[in-house]
């Protein structure tokens, strides 16, 4: 079934129920990529019960992970409290996670091709859906991302009404060089993929060579050299929310201190931690998803005066 898209191809491959949420599936066909293989899925997720107008808001799962990082099959997770407070979400997924197809080129993805080839055909399409620019939510790899896509995409900068960043770390070390030994990283050029499931990171594997591009640009970031995406935070100009889920308050501080704009704000675990002691990150999300969701209201009020283009 094909949708009304003006853009490029998208097919509607499902409308299922996630609960008491409508869940509608679309396959994205951009045709930016040299792999004519590659397809991007984005899941819309609506409450039939909501009868105001609805904010988009996009979601980025985090590395090893896929959409069900925020809705399970049941309809609940931080997609489903959005959806019920009115927001139009939308959960796309990285190549080759959850229901974005196997291709050709898999194994050659890195940083900057899922950020600059895959996240604005994602914000053309959100737009023209909604009709209005959307608020973009990144977790981990899905927040470097992100603000990678801010920082080189001239439509991402200007048609983002918000971002929130969820443990967006630091230029200088990515929290699996402490979980695979110097034997493993040594063999990560002789290497395809890397498993999620194996060390209970998560239900996907990643391409071994977007681990080596993150290590590559942190050696180089510590030797002097630039950082494509955290020195180039200060041109993200839109309202911004930094989260931490643990110990990383410091990167917080540091991430949210380096972006350009004037409102910007952090939420740091802490004092989530000191009242449950023993919390986990994924405990955490839980316990500030409701401090999340009112930001994303209070930006919710100014997307109004976000005129789209005509031609995106």
């Amino acid at each position: 079934m094909q949708s009304s898209s003006r853009l490029f191809p998208v097919s509607l491959m499902a409308t299922e129920l996630a609960g008491d949420l409508h869940e509608d599936v679309y396959q994205l066909n951009p045709g930016i990529s040299t792999d004519p293989t590659l397809r991007i899925a984005v899941t819309r997720v609506t409450d039939p019960a909501w009868e105001g107008d609805r904010s988009p808001v996009v979601l980025l799962h985090a590395e090893f992970k896929n959409r069900r990082q925020w809705l399970t099959p049941q309809g609940e997770g931080f997609a489903g409290l959005l959806a019920r407070f009115g927001f139009d979400v939308w959960l796309p997924e990285m190549r080759g996670h959850g229901l974005s197809p196997a291709h050709r080129d898999w194994a050659l993805n890195h940083c900057s091709l899922l950020a600059e080839e895959d996240l604005p055909p994602v914000q053309r399409f959100v737009m023209e859906q909604s009709g209005k620019a959307p608020v973009w939510l990144g977790r981990g790899l899905g927040g470097r991302l992100l603000a990678h896509g801010l920082v080189h995409s001239r439509l991402m900068r200007r048609y983002t009404c918000g971002a929130v960043f969820i443990e967006p770390g630091n230029p200088s070390r990515h929290w699996t060089e402490d979980e695979l030994t110097l034997l493993e990283r040594w063999a990560l050029p002789r290497r395809e993929r890397v498993s999620g499931s194996q060390r209970d990171w998560g239900t996907e594997d990643e391409p071994a060579r977007l681990l080596r591009d993150i290590y590559r640009q942190q050696r180089r970031y510590r030797r002097g050299k630039k950082h494509p995406v955290y020195d180039g935070l200060r041109t993200i100009r839109c309202p911004a929310l930094v989260v931490s889920l643990g110990d990383e308050d410091d990167e917080v501080r540091n991430f949210s201190g380096q972006l350009g704009g004037q409102s910007r704000q952090t939420l740091l675990s802490h004092r989530y931690l000191n009242d449950r002691p023993g919390m986990s990150r994924d405990d955490l999300l839980p316990a500030v998803q409701n401090d999340i969701r009112a930001w994303l209201d209070e930006v919710r009020t100014r997307q109004q005066a976000t005129p789209l283009p005509e031609a995106l």
